[in-house]
């Protein structure tokens, strides 16, 4: 595989001009990824196509604009106020920039970074916002595993399936990544806000789009493309026909990167995605030994085994395996009993089975493990 031109040839990163270039010449309205890439490809640096944009515009509809564009923006006020709310630029020709994602077609510019960029083998776990318990679990898990496999956990940080990938790799010690669809300093949805602060202090949240840009619904399927684009493989849990995580597979296929599917119920309609994409050759995954084999990444070898009641449970975990002493419930009694929003519910149920603490049974039932006799912190 070709990294691309703009692979640096040096050790240090881009001079301060050469970053602010790049991040005024990602803000130029109606000038996409593949033409800055082009012009730097045609005259050597950042610096120098910014200095001379004019020189490189060609008559056209938004020729005005751009040139109006070049003139107003202030790239190293935008840098300022990205470091302010925490974030590093990373533009695409610094070393730290994520090579898979450097060498697809439409590379972002810059990236608006918090946390530290982690370097190493990843792969993507995506799927439905409204997951099922089942599918919740699916994704914990298998970023749980591929975490302890040294394995970067990719996803969109979005509710459901993104939020349980990233909880999940979390819980296993491991290393995530969040791509976001709006500025680094508004996270969407907001109730994820501490995940990202936990994901952030274990990886990075990465985005494109500078700081105030709100999650508009073009954002995402952009979004999606750096996602598959910083990973190996993309692997979906759960989805609809329609589910956005669908197009995610698109751009990992335009990328050349695999394409794996968690099987699920045939009575669910979040399982037609998945099962569409075994139908049309995606690898089935059981386990994150199925896609470290597939990938040709290190076995994960013998993780230590979730050991029911070895555990120390508190706050959230605590709530919810009390209100389980009596015996089984469906998990929506559950948001009932203990007062925590859906959200909460679904994540802390993920990680207590990742955990082996508690068990999903049929009709979306929860019961604690058998024999299990949790600790209080």
């Amino acid at each position: 595989m070709s990294f691309g031109p703009l692979q640096p040839e040096h050790l240090g990163p881009p001079s301060e001009a050469e970053v602010t270039a790049w991040m005024g010449l990602s803000l130029l309205p109606g000038v996409g990824a593949r033409t800055v890439r082009r012009w730097i490809q045609r005259a050597g640096s950042a610096e120098a196509v910014w200095g001379q944009l004019p020189a490189f515009l060609r008559p056209g509809k938004n020729h005005d604009e751009v040139l109006a564009a070049w003139r107003a923006l202030d790239p190293a006020g935008v840098i300022a106020e990205a470091e302010v709310g925490g974030m590093a630029v990373v533009a695409q020709s610094d070393p730290a920039y994520p090579v898979l994602l450097r060498a697809i077609p439409d590379p972002p510019p810059v990236l608006f970074v918090r946390g530290t960029l982690p370097a190493g083998p990843a792969v993507a776990i995506v799927g439905a916002r409204r997951a099922t318990a089942y599918g919740l679990a699916a994704a914990g898990r298998l970023a749980f595993d591929l975490a302890l496999g040294g394995v970067i956990v990719t996803s969109g940080l979005a509710r459901g399936i993104d939020g349980a990938a990233h909880q999940g790799a979390l819980d296993g010690g491991g290393r995530t990544v969040a791509v976001l669809g709006c500025g680094g300093d508004m996270i969407y949805p907001p109730e994820h806000d501490r995940l990202a602060g936990a994901i952030a202090a274990q990886g990075a949240v990465v985005t494109e789009l500078p700081p105030g840009a709100p999650p508009l619904r073009v954002h995402f399927p952009r979004r999606n493309r750096i996602i598959s684009g910083m990973s190996l493989g993309v692997v979906v849990v759960e989805g609809a026909t329609d589910s956005g995580a669908l197009v995610t597979v698109d751009c990992a296929l335009d990328q050349g990167r695999d394409v794996f599917a968690v099987p699920g119920s045939i009575f669910s309609e979040r399982s037609r995605a998945p099962h569409a994409l075994l139908r049309e050759g995606a690898r089935l995954v059981e386990s994150a030994e199925d896609i470290l084999h597939e990938l040709g990444l290190p076995s994960a070898g013998a993780a230590a085994p979730h050991t029911a009641g070895t555990d120390a449970a508190s706050g959230d975990d605590a709530t919810i395996l009390a209100a389980l002493t009596d015996g089984p419930r469906p998990l929506d009694d559950l948001m009932e009993l203990t007062g925590l929003p859906a959200g909460a519910v679904a994540a802390q149920v993920t990680l207590l089975e990742v955990r082996g603490l508690i068990q999903m049974l049929p009709g979306q039932m929860v019961m604690r493990t058998p024999g299990g006799k949790h600790r209080e912190a």
